[in-house]
């Protein structure tokens, strides 16, 4: 669970309890670097060991694929979804219609804001549920960076880091924290987000790391043995996508010559030394989205 999904979860049960909702937020994925020592700081209202009654219903958050869904979810019991991610809209609209809420937008974290905003409640929420919201759209717009990032993402943040108070350095100070959860086990956090996948164009199927992180230059100085090691170990068709905020670019790294030549045709980067530069920022599901369609 990243922080998009975790921040969706706390504001909605939320906005569901002000609505005279009986709700819960709850999960028993595990969670990962994006959910810093700061964020669980602020003790948000989230059960890790819920047991679902008979009559309970699930509202979704930050998923819609059903085979991704949490273990303790009946998928038959489903009465709402909220997500950001395209390809399972269809499914949900024949069973639950309007309350199927599927839209390709920078952060799920959005869509809630706008849930409080048609309820008229903006000005009730706490700010412990409006500095998670504000994380969630920082973290999965990479800093409004990403090609992903609508002007909806930039108006729900202005709203949200105003009312939560934070600070202009609160931004660097997050996507730091974040990155040195990922650097105090960077194998484990490698393995942790990454995705396997066959594109065409590709003869075997490839293993696509990905690290988020706020200044590159200590990863690349020191770390690039770690990363290739990690992969490598995955697939011999590997590569790990180094998101640097600071700087606005994606740097990319493989040793694999079919990936290198793959990746330079598609993304129109050059290898140099098994590392290339992109000119801007490319999330995973960006790459996975252009290469799957090429």
């Amino acid at each position: 669970m990243d922080i998009d999904a975790f921040a969706c979860c706390v504001a909605y049960a939320e906005l569901l309890q002000l609505l005279g909702e009986d709700a819960v937020a709850a999960g028993t994925a595990l969670w990962n670097e994006s959910i810093t020592p700061s964020i669980v700081a602020l003790n948000a209202p989230f059960d890790t060991s819920y047991t679902p009654a008979p009559e309970d219903t699930f509202v979704i958050m930050d998923v819609s694929n059903p085979n991704e869904f949490d273990k303790i979810v009946d998928v038959d019991r489903v009465a709402e979804v909220i997500d950001h991610h395209p390809g399972h809209e269809s499914f949900w609209q024949e069973r639950i219609g309007e309350k199927s809420r599927i839209e390709f937008i920078g952060a799920a974290c959005t869509l809630v804001y706008e849930r409080w905003a048609a309820a008229g409640k903006l000005d009730q929420m706490s700010k412990t549920s409006a500095e998670l919201l504000a994380a969630g759209i920082l973290d999965n717009t990479l800093n409004f960076g990403a090609g992903v990032t609508t002007d909806r993402d930039k108006a729900a943040y202005k709203f949200l880091a105003e009312h939560a108070g934070l600070a202009d350095a609160w931004v660097a100070a997050y996507f730091t924290e974040c990155q040195n959860e990922i650097l105090a086990d960077l194998a484990e956090s490698l393995r942790n987000d990454t995705k396997f996948i066959q594109f065409p164009g590709l003869a075997e199927e490839l293993c696509l790391g990905q690290m988020v992180i706020w200044d590159a230059e200590t990863v690349l100085a020191s770390n690039l043995g770690t990363i290739s090691e990690t992969l490598k170990d995955m697939r011999s068709y590997w590569l790990a996508n180094i998101v640097n905020i600071s700087e606005g670019r994606s740097y990319l790294l493989s040793d694999n010559k079919d990936v290198q030549a793959w990746l330079s045709d598609l993304l129109h980067v050059e290898f140099k030394d098994n590392l290339a530069v992109a000119d801007r920022l490319w999330l995973r599901k960006e790459i996975m989205k252009v290469g799957l369609q090429a």
